[in-house]
């Protein structure tokens, strides 16, 4: 009788035992479930904080403020009138053929034009020196050639030298307008014209002569064709040549643009020297 009742309260014992780990168990579970749903709880309140915020932020009103681009010119309404030039020496009778060297006399008026004084076999390279920087013409003969010996013929008597740019239109073009003190404007002299038939392509630097009078006989005023507006230059002008060289010479002097066309700025070229280069493929 005693063993029995030891044995019916050892599995009393373990029976209570069992039952407590259980329960254990169970609240250890519950703690862990408690946990996890804590952290999911965070988590949901952080992301759903954090897309909150971004979208206000978003959908509040910027405290920066941006200026509009003008669309309106921002050229000048007019710049100066450049000085006349003091004119050099007369030549009168026949037009000789200038020195290649440089070393003729200045001289800005002439009774006749020249004869020819250049190779049409051959291209020029003109170095126009300005108050702004150097620009590298090549000149062809054979497009035009009474009007490049013209040209060439001009610059060995110096007759460009100390003459001021007159006229500037934005990214267009620029023009070397003969001014000399005492009304001249010209050499004395015009020679036909010699436009393409096909018209000019007006590249940046591309040099012309324009027409002198209403007649559209040559004379010595210099145009210079600039940048994207240069196609609508006139096609009344005769071409010389293309640059090989002065990209910032020409930026330089188109800065100087103004509304009226008058430059807001004095530049002149200084000088202009003139070689013989390579020969012009057949």
């Amino acid at each position: 009788m005693a063993r029995s009742s030891d044995r019916r309260q050892q599995q009393l014992a373990r029976q209570k035992a069992q039952t407590a780990a259980t329960a254990r168990q169970r609240k250890a579970r519950r703690r862990k479930q408690f946990a996890a749903g804590g952290v999911a709880v965070l988590v949901v309140l952080s992301t759903l904080g954090a897309f909150l915020g971004s979208k206000s932020s978003t959908t509040k009103p910027a405290t920066t403020t941006t200026t509009a681009v003008s669309t309106s010119s921002t050229l000048q309404k007019s710049g100066i009138t450049p000085p006349a030039v003091a004119p050099g020496a007369t030549l009168t009778g026949a037009t000789p053929c200038p020195a290649e060297d440089g070393s003729s006399a200045r001289t800005t008026s002439f009774e006749s034009a020249p004869t020819t004084c250049i190779d049409n076999t051959h291209f020029y390279t003109a170095t126009i020196t300005t108050t702004k920087g150097p620009l590298t013409i090549q000149l062809n003969p054979k497009v035009s050639p009474q009007t490049v010996n013209t040209f060439v013929v001009l610059a060995r008597y110096h007759y460009y030298d100390g003459q001021p740019i007159t006229d500037v239109r934005s990214r267009a073009s620029f023009t070397a307008g003969m001014a000399f003190s005492g009304g001249t404007a010209q050499p004395g002299f015009d020679i036909p014209g010699e436009i393409p038939a096909k018209g000019s392509v007006f590249t940046p630097g591309a040099l012309s002569l324009a027409p002198a009078s209403a007649s559209n006989g040559i004379g010595g005023q210099l145009v210079f064709a600039t940048f994207d507006q240069a196609p609508d230059n006139s096609q009344q002008v005769t071409p010389l040549g293309i640059m090989l060289s002065g990209d910032a010479t020409l930026t330089a002097i188109n800065k100087l643009a103004s509304e009226s066309g008058k430059p807001t700025e004095l530049v002149t070229i200084t000088s202009i020297s003139v070689v013989q280069s390579g020969a012009i493929p057949s």
